[in-house]
């Protein structure tokens, strides 16, 4: 998938390039030919090369992964396809709307097979459609453009039109099946910010990158994770007053052995009766420790 999404980058400039800087150049139809044809190879070559570096960078990130976690047929990790479906088994069971979803993987690789198959018709039929004998030259707004001529099968212009559209939709699938496996993918191998990664890898062709950042990351349980987050900021941060009476200061602030204290106010700084350490007790053991200090 992000070969596509990177080629359309320099696609978007072709044009420009073509009208504002070689333009004086293109004398007959087979020059405008020789230009689009040369631009469009050259640009698959450059993005060809960055694909393959995310997809190596990927590979050895989901190799490392299961191999701590003794997963067979690592080699799928270095394959194109195949590395999306080894990524939902690493991802493990993913929830979708509320529903449970264990073949996430599976399906955001039938969903990317799909996708890519539509783009590669769509890119050999516009590469076709670029032929010379296709083509005749006119001048349009001062520009001499090629167009399509009488010669041009008529079997191209809707497989471009109705394949892009077609291709953008299955995008669109393909894309929500990628947010739900990395969501749950990062949630496993990065909870403390799953959701920036999982963005970076399914809307932006950054997953090879963001895959080999957590490579040496132990699997977590999402869930526990952010519980045990949360009860050590409440630890940190007891709740004062009626409503939300802490463990150590009882009602209104009273403490336990001194009964009712008639004294300062107990929200003089938001710090209790002790300075604001009550909450603290974060032992070496703790991994949260870091969220039971006092302000420092």
């Amino acid at each position: 998938m992000e070969f596509f999404d990177l080629f359309n980058i320099p696609m978007m400039f072709m044009e420009g390039i073509i009208n504002f800087i070689i333009k004086p150049d293109i004398q007959n139809v087979y020059d405008f030919s020789n230009l689009v044809l040369s631009y469009y190879l050259f640009s698959a070559l450059a993005v060809l090369g960055v694909y393959l570096i995310l997809l190596v960078f990927g590979g050895i990130g989901l190799f490392k992964l299961a191999k701590k976690q003794g997963l067979k047929h690592r080699w799928m990790a270095f394959l194109p396809f195949f590395n999306t479906y080894y990524a939902g088994k690493l991802a493990g069971e993913t929830q979708f709307f509320g529903q449970k979803m264990k073949r996430v993987g599976l399906y955001a690789m039938l969903c990317e097979i799909a996708y890519v198959a539509l783009q590669i018709l769509v890119m050999v039929a516009t590469v076709i459609s670029y032929f010379p004998q296709y083509l005749t030259l006119e001048a349009t707004d001062g520009v001499l453009i090629g167009q399509p001529n009488s010669n041009m099968p008529a079997w191209l212009d809707p497989t471009i039109t109705y394949g892009s559209l077609v291709a953008y939709l299955m995008w669109f699938f393909m894309i929500i099946f990628f947010c739900v496996l990395y969501i749950a993918f990062f949630r496993k191998y990065y909870a403390r910010g799953p959701i920036l990664l999982a963005f970076l890898s399914s809307v932006l062709p950054f997953r090879g990158f963001t895959i080999f950042a957590v490579r040496n990351n132990a699997p977590v349980d999402y869930n526990d994770y952010i519980r045990r987050r949360t009860q050590a900021y409440m630890r940190s941060n007891p709740p004062y007053g009626p409503y939300g009476q802490g463990p150590q200061n009882g009602p209104y602030g009273q403490g336990p052995q001194n009964g009712p204290q008639n004294g300062p106010d107990p929200f003089d700084g938001f710090g209790g009766p002790d300075g604001g350490n009550s909450g603290s007790g974060g032992s070496d053991d703790d991994p949260f420790s870091e969220f039971s200090d006092g302000k420092k």
